[in-house]
């Protein structure tokens, strides 16, 4: 299928073919008739695109600190490695758009192939022949909707969320600054809502276009009276309530809407413009400034978006889903009209020549891309049967194109030039093509199911979200492939007993991506502690810091940081302990910090301190080893500095070596030459147990066996 995209490097704008995006269990697969663009939202995204890394950096602050903060954590050449890796990906392009549905997935009852939908999300409802989107991200069109209306419900979405947040009544007179596209549409649902609209912009045809849309005044800017502007709403008071829809990098929008409001009046922000609020101005009218969220409660949520988990109808009346769908309802009534906005319609194949016409900033407010109606035809290749490893079918299939995936996983897999990369899968499909030329994978894959229906793989890496990874590990077995998982092996303790038969049964090797074990201070260190008898002190300090807003492994359904991501430092312990987790204690934070203790097998004992809180710039990972006449202090696996029996000596490497590729190398290693796994089963077994005493812990506040 083509999809339009843009290339983050060189800017440019382009239809690419990409996989045809699978379902999900509760996702919805459409096929799209019209999809629209967003002026504003998606010039600036292109012009973003567009423009040099210094020009980014001084337009977005935000994103330099978080560069900076992971230079001092983690060094350079994990820095970088993570610019790179950023810069080099595809964006997909657009967020509304109108279908019909062509598969539903297992866990969705209410909708039926064939039906007609909006569809909203960025990376969801692009500007794609077919487009995958969580049901909570789906509206049913009602009839007599055009297909182009209805694919502008999401800006509608966002129009009306606005209105709510102003809380306007019957009869209230509400000013909207900026009359683009969202203020048009803003401007007919208040007048819908019974308001007196007084619409206000810098072009004096979209004033023109406002007040034939039923605003009963409606001003250019200059033509605002400087010594009093709240004359120009008709209210000696000044207005209820004012919504701002314009795009501007200054605050004067804002400036304006304090000067047109009344005492004690409320002040919305809906389109992007800075918030410089003048004070005085705030201050004497005790005026009400919110900003608005997009579409509605449920946006940015990831458990409602992604997980596909409604909220309760009596508690929230109005969430993104349900403003979609009263938008829809407004146009089938007939009490709204978004035919006299569109100013632009274009076949999708002239895609990129719209984004030109975008770019060079020529007068538009709705524009439209009209699909191809015929049906699409969605071919699965067939389950072919296992074939063993072999020296002729070196072959490598990978599962997720996340960023640990394109930052370390595939580059350490393209250096293995005696193993063929026969595919690679994701569901965001769109990255596939670039990845597959930049790594060589020979076929790109929409589903982990496609992927495993090759024919020949004989090793499968999975780099996907903690919650799936243990359904693909089983079904990776099942297929009969040789499997590294990246950690955790699971989330559940259930998984784990259902992976522990598969794997019995399987006579594969199963691994997962403990990789710390594998590093040049671990080696050096479980060598040290070898030449010793009797147990170790372990203290290991974590300072993980807290996750980007939104990030999945924040969601309850993944598992949590103590199961993705201690398990390193409760393998890593147990290796260097040569000895497996017997019994641990957790004590844990409100603000997410934890400390776990734990006891291994041959007496050794360790204090882990997981820090998720503190946003300090400091090293990454510090860990103290004490035994009998040694002591051991590391940094962040980049140097050491080893007390032994009163001598002291340090050790440095060239970067930070965390073991990734020599896990990897072990991996493969270990396949090619029907060997035994790096890390036998039980090990990895009982570090996931471990982790999951943690959490029993943590919720009990007593110890609990490993």
């Amino acid at each position: 299928m083509l999809q339009l995209l843009q290339n983050r490097k060189s800017g440019a704008v382009e239809l690419v073919r990409v996989p045809a995006p699978a379902c999900g269990p509760r996702s919805v697969l459409v096929q799209t008739l019209a999809s629209a663009i967003s002026p504003g939202t998606e010039r600036h995204a292109a012009k973003l695109g567009r423009q040099s890394l210094l020009r980014t950096a001084l337009e977005r602050p935000d994103l330099v600190d978080r560069v900076v903060t992971k230079f001092q954590g983690e060094g350079l050449a994990a820095t970088v490695r993570a610019v790179r890796e950023k810069t080099e990906q595809p964006v997909a392009l657009g967020y509304s758009s109108c279908g019909r549905v062509v598969e539903v997935g297992v866990e969705i009852g209410d909708l039926r192939p064939g039906e007609l939908v909006a569809c909203s999300g960025q990376d969801y409802a692009s500007h794609a022949e077919l487009v995958a989107v969580p049901r909570t991200l789906v509206a049913r069109v009602p009839p007599g909707v055009a297909v182009e209306q209805a694919a502008f419900a999401t800006l509608g979405a966002i129009a009306l969320e606005g209105v709510r947040l102003a809380s306007v009544e019957l009869g209230e007179t509400v000013a909207v600054i900026g009359l683009g596209l969202l203020g048009q549409i803003t401007v007919q649902l208040l007048v819908a809502a019974g308001c007196r609209v007084v619409a206000v912009d810098l072009d004096p045809a979209r004033v023109e276009l406002a007040r034939q849309a039923g605003a009963v005044e409606a001003f250019a800017t200059e033509a605002i009276p400087a010594a009093d502007p709240a004359s120009i709403t008709g209210n000696p008071h000044g207005a209820d309530a004012v919504l701002i829809t314009a795009d501007a990098s200054s605050s004067e929008p804002v400036e304006l809407a304090a000067a047109l409001a009344r005492e004690r009046g409320r002040i919305v922000a809906v389109g992007l413009v800075k918030t410089d609020l003048p004070r005085h101005e705030f201050f004497r009218k005790e005026l009400a400034f919110v900003v608005s969220r997009s579409t509605g409660p449920g946006r940015y949520d990831p458990e409602f978006e992604v997980e596909g988990r409604d909220y309760p109808y009596p508690y929230v009346r109005w969430t993104l889903t349900r403003n979609l769908e009263a938008f829809l309802d407004l146009l089938a009534r007939g009490r709204l009209s978004i035919a006299p906005l569109i100013t632009h319609r274009y076949a999708f194949a002239e895609a990129p020549a719209a984004y030109e016409t975008l770019l060079r900033g020529e007068p538009c407010l709705g524009m439209v891309f009209h699909y191809p109606d015929a049906a699409p035809v969605l071919e699965r290749p067939k389950r072919a049967p296992a074939v063993a490893a072999s020296a002729s079918s070196l072959s490598i299939g990978c599962i997720g194109a996340g960023a640990f995936a394109r930052g370390v996983l595939l580059p350490a897999l393209a250096s293995h030039k005696d193993w063929r990369l026969a595919a690679v899968a994701s569901s965001r499909g769109f990255r596939l093509p670039q990845l597959a030329r930049q790594y060589g994978f020979e076929n790109v894959c929409a589903s982990a199911s496609e992927l495993l229906a090759l024919d020949g793989l004989a090793a499968v890496f999975i780099a996907t979200p903690h919650s799936s990874h243990a359904l693909l590990t089983l079904a990776a077995l099942e297929a009969g492939k040789h499997v590294f998982v990246e950690k955790p092996l699971c989330i559940r303790a259930e998984e784990l007993e259902e992976i522990a038969k598969a794997h019995g049964h399987a006579g594969r090797i199963l691994m997962v991506g403990f990789n710390r074990r594998f590093s040049p201070f671990a080696l050096e260190a479980r060598r040290l502690l070898g030449e010793r008898s009797g147990p170790a002190t372990f203290d290991y300090r974590v300072n993980a810091g807290p996750l980007p807003e939104g990030h999945w492994l924040g969601r309850p359904s993944e598992g949590g940081r103590i199961i993705g991501e201690a398990c390193h430092c409760i393998d890593l312990i147990s290796f260097l302990a040569d000895s497996r987790p017997a019994r641990i204690l957790a004590v844990g934070s409100a603000a997410g910090d934890a400390q776990i203790h734990l006891r291994l097998e041959n007496g050794s004992s360790a204090v882990i301190h997981y820090l998720t809180s503190n946003r300090a710039r400091i090293g990454k990972e510090r860990l103290e080893i004490y035994g009998p006449d040694l002591i051991i202090e590391m940094d962040d696996f980049a140097s050491a500095t080893i007390h032994d029996r009163g001598r002291k000596r340090r050790l440095s490497w060239r970067r930070q070596d965390k073991g990734h590729r020599a896990a990897i190398d072990a991996f493969l290693d270990a396949v090619r030459r029907g060997a035994p796994a790096p890390i036998d089963f039980e090990s990895i077994a009982r570090v996931t147990s471990a982790t999951f005493a943690a959490m029993r812990s943590l919720q009990t506040g007593h110890p609990a066996d490993c």
